[in-house]
């Protein structure tokens, strides 16, 4: 008879490679399909639309609600002066609440300015 301890079985290593290569893949990925964008210069509500949204413009002019403008990273009449190299019809970023006469005195500012169009970007309802 043979009254020795029996020896518990040894317990093999798991192997956590695969595991980390599929972390590893999940997060190339997510890095991969995230779309990175510098946030907005000023706070901006666009109006509704039924329309489909316009994808983002870097390039956009932005009016806050009380009539400030930013555009390139810089704001107020700076952000005029800036638009003086933009070619092309410029996007408006103009904030929902913004009165319309602030909106039309601005028109006659940017055609100063030289821009030969304008196009307000709106949010899809």
């Amino acid at each position: 008879m043979d009254f020795s301890p029996a020896t518990p079985p040894r317990h093999t290593a798991e192997n956590i490679v695969p595991m980390i290569n599929v972390v590893f893949l999940l997060l190339i990925f997510f890095l991969m399909s995230a779309q990175i964008a510098p946030p907005d210069p000023i706070e901006v509500t666009v109006p509704d639309s039924t329309a489909d949204a316009a994808p983002m413009d870097p390039n956009a002019l932005y009016v806050g609600a009380d009539g400030t403008l930013a555009y390139s990273g810089v704001t107020g009449d700076a952000a005029l002066a800036a638009l003086s190299g933009h070619d092309g019809v410029l996007s408006l970023r103009a904030d929902a609440t913004l009165p319309a006469a602030k909106l039309t005195a601005l028109l006659p500012r940017l055609a100063a300015a030289g821009v030969a169009g304008v196009e307000l970007i709106t949010g899809a309802n």
